[in-house]
């Protein structure tokens, strides 16, 4: 490698330089947006994987931080078996150095890292610019297999919905092995469902930052719990801003908020202001039926409709069921495309994969993007 340019590990102390190349990386479609780590970088990172691994590439004649990359690991289920497996995110290249050949840098330290390992990432299907990227077949890049689609719903809190079963309720403390004992059992019932240890939750734990146990609600059965989502407030750690709105997405988010003024539903911030959500995470719903899932969002829709929030943040594997419960809701959706990428051979996850096999379905946290 050039003497001029040098990739390490990133320390503690390089959180203000990251933010700064987060500032001027927007992700580019119909809107710009900007997905933020303020105030530190490293509580959204130690949020997303258990086992951190932030890569930067500075150019040394300029003292400048020009790319980075994250591919830590964390523990999910794979084929029903724990795995510890990597996560590609982060990925930020500076516009003055898209050209020539950081991205050849970047992924030939990829190569070195990953090995025979592969590792999971997710890109927005609006984003052509990485997709072409990693479609392109050049050398330096692992090899991205395709491993389905994945749908995220904004569900509007402002709207008026019917009364949730009463059957629902926010969980505490003495709910802590029950949910274990559920999650054991039916975690590992779709792919990539993230391994949780609920006795952290409350603790000083990263991967857990700000949860408490009455975030989750519980959804009981004849005393027997049949269903659980997580509701966690991201914005002092994790931020999505809307820096402008491009083509016909200009006028149409006058008319959605005029709309959603008068009939509820989610309005979209003005151009430089932050989203305002609640991420759901750890849905898990007995035999996967989206009636449970819909009682769980109206009691969360009816803690949260006198809040300042203005959506709940859900997403799921484009094949799931659990979509259905979404039906009646007033929602906004955005597509995202899943990929296992390595540079040996094709992930076994992908033998039995396919786009209309339900039984071996996946799952995401966006929370965890």
């Amino acid at each position: 490698m050039s003497l001029r340019y040098c990739i390490r590990l990133a320390e503690p102390e390089d959180s203000p330089a990251l933010l700064t190349l987060i500032h001027e990386t927007p992700q580019q479609g119909s809107i710009k947006l900007n997905f933020e780590r303020q105030p530190n970088f490293f509580h959204a990172t130690n949020v997303v994987t258990h086992a951190p691994e932030v890569w930067l590439m500075e150019d040394k004649q300029k003292d400048k931080l020009v790319a980075s990359f994250s591919i830590g690991k964390r523990e999910v289920y794979v084929k029903g078996k724990k795995r510890l497996t990597r996560y590609g995110n982060d990925l930020r290249i500076h516009n003055e150095y898209k050209g020539g050949r950081t991205l050849y840098r970047l992924f030939k330290k990829y190569k070195e890292l990953m090995q025979d390992e592969w590792m999971q990432t997710v890109i927005l299907d609006e984003n052509k610019a990485s997709i072409d990227t990693v479609s392109s077949g050049r050398l330096s890049l692992p090899t991205y297999h395709s491993a389905g689609q994945f749908i995220t719903h904004m569900v509007a809190v402002n709207k008026a919905y019917p009364e949730a079963n009463k059957s629902v309720r926010r969980a505490t403390s003495s709910d802590v092995s029950a949910i274990q004992a559920f999650f054991d059992l039916h975690g590992k019932e779709k792919e990539f469902y993230p391994c949780y240890d609920f006795s952290k939750i409350g603790s000083d734990d990263p991967y857990y930052r700000d949860l408490i146990i009455s975030d989750y609600f519980l959804y009981f059965q004849e005393n027997e719990l049949i269903g659980v989502v997580g509701s966690w407030n991201q914005k002092p750690f994790k931020q999505t801003r809307f820096l402008s709105y491009h083509g016909s997405m200009k006028l149409l988010r006058h008319i959605n908020n005029i709309s959603s003024k008068f009939l509820g539903g989610m309005k979209l911030p003005a151009a430089g202001e932050l989203a305002n959500y609640i991420s759901l995470h750890s849905i898990l719903v007995k035999n996967n039926q989206p009636k449970i899932l819909k009682e769980l969002l109206l009691k969360i829709l009816s803690e949260y409709k006198n809040s300042t929030f203005d959506a709940l943040i859900i997403g799921f594997d484009k094949r799931d069921p659990l979509h259905h419960a979404l039906a009646d809701f007033k929602t906004h959706t955005l597509v995202s495309n899943h990929y296992l990428a390595s540079y040996g051979d094709v992930p076994d996850y992908l033998d039995h994969q396919s786009e209309h096999n339900t039984e071996n379905l996946f799952y995401l946290e966006p929370s965890r993007l």
